[in-house]
């Protein structure tokens, strides 16, 4: 009997259980609805300013005014003094400063003018025409500096400020963000661009693009500049050639004596996405002396596909004078293998146009 009245008991109160749920899921629904913590329903933190990133910085950005002596003419009595302007970057604590090889090219004298009010004469340590930077050297003490460092992430969206002195009216600090990387404009001959939003403004060539953390992402060049955006030559491309530049003096790079262009879809269908053909030698260059023709379709570079002109470009600029270089070739059907003999890219270059037949 008891088991009995046990069991009543247990049914009389799963029923009035349902009940209430019932009645509280009609009448009060907000009362079954899911906690959320106040950290939940909190919106992400607004940054409303970034005045510790340009204040971190902005010690090592240096405004450079470029001095030149116009010469003389029959309409003037006497030369005048011209006084042009950009920035650059302080990159170590022993002075070197890189900067855009157009801000400097020419001048007479260099003055660094620095944030912090100290002014000095600027020796040139070397430059590169080829990729538009120069190397400085100053003689002062206690430099803020902004150190190149490879490889730092990059990518689209993300926050950017471009740091110079514009029109003589001190620093400024204009900020965007990336709109794009390894960019190619063909107004240099080695070029790596990080593109972005930020305000280009004149004088603001040569100065540093920086990341929200403070970190140097690229030399700023703004002689590309008309459209708006701004456009800076990456760090990965500027710390090999800075690199030369300070130990050397000057660039060297490798040079195979040959010009070519992606192949059309026809080729490429054919010999593979990563095919080149050559069209044009020169002679008695390491391509000319290694039989290499023109319409030859290069399908790899020491064993290795080629993914776009401009990566063979600069692959081939990373060799050393005097090493051999094994390149696969296409010719007439054929598969062949060319041994170069790498030599340093000269100064001028002549290289005869080839008439293609394809």
């Amino acid at each position: 009997m008891s088991t009995m009245r046990l069991v009543s008991f247990l049914m009389r109160s799963l029923f009035m259980g349902m009940v209430a749920a019932i009645f509280l899921f009609l009448f009060f629904p907000d009362l079954l609805a899911p906690v959320i913590s106040n950290e939940e329903k909190s919106p992400p933190e607004l940054v409303t300013t970034y005045s510790d990133v340009i204040e971190q910085v902005a010690d090592s950005v240096v405004n450079i005014r470029k001095f030149n002596i116009a010469e003389q003419n029959r309409f003037q009595n006497r030369a005048t003094l011209s006084i042009t302007g950009g920035s650059g970057v302080i990159v170590s604590a022993t002075g070197y400063i890189v900067t855009n090889y157009h801000v400097i090219a020419g001048a007479e004298e260099l003055t660094i003018e620095l944030n912090d009010g100290r002014a000095t004469i600027a020796e040139v340590v070397g430059f590169d025409a080829a990729s538009d930077l120069a190397v400085l050297k100053i003689n002062l003490d206690n430099l803020s500096f902004l150190p190149m460092q490879a490889e730092l992430p990059v990518t689209a969206g993300d926050v950017v400020f471009a740091v110079g002195y514009p029109f003589g009216v001190g620093q400024v600090a204009t900020m965007g963000i990336v709109s794009g990387m390894g960019k190619n404009f063909r107004v240099a001959e080695y070029e790596d661009y990080i593109l972005t939003d930020s305000l280009s403004i004149s004088g603001n060539s040569g100065g540093p693009l920086v990341s929200a953390k403070g970190e140097l992402l690229g030399i700023v060049s703004s002689r590309l500049s008309t459209s708006g955006y701004s456009f800076a030559i990456s760090t990965d491309l500027a710390m090999d050639i800075v690199e030369q530049i300070v130990a050397n003096g000057r660039v060297v790079r490798g040079w195979l004596g040959f010009e070519g262009a992606p192949v059309d879809k026809t080729a490429r269908d054919k010999y593979g996405e990563s095919s080149y053909v050559v069209i044009g030698i020169t002679e008695a260059g390491p391509a000319d002396k290694a039989g290499m023709m023109p319409e030859d379709i290069i399908v790899s570079i020491e064993g290795n596909p080629i993914e776009t002109a401009i990566s063979l470009r600069k692959r081939i600029a990373s060799y050393k004078p005097g090493s051999t270089v094994q390149m696969g070739v296409i010719r007439n059907e054929v598969a062949i293998t060319l041994s170069l003999v790498v030599q340093e890219r000269p100064t001028s270059i002549n290289i005869p146009p080839a008439t293609l037949n394809r």
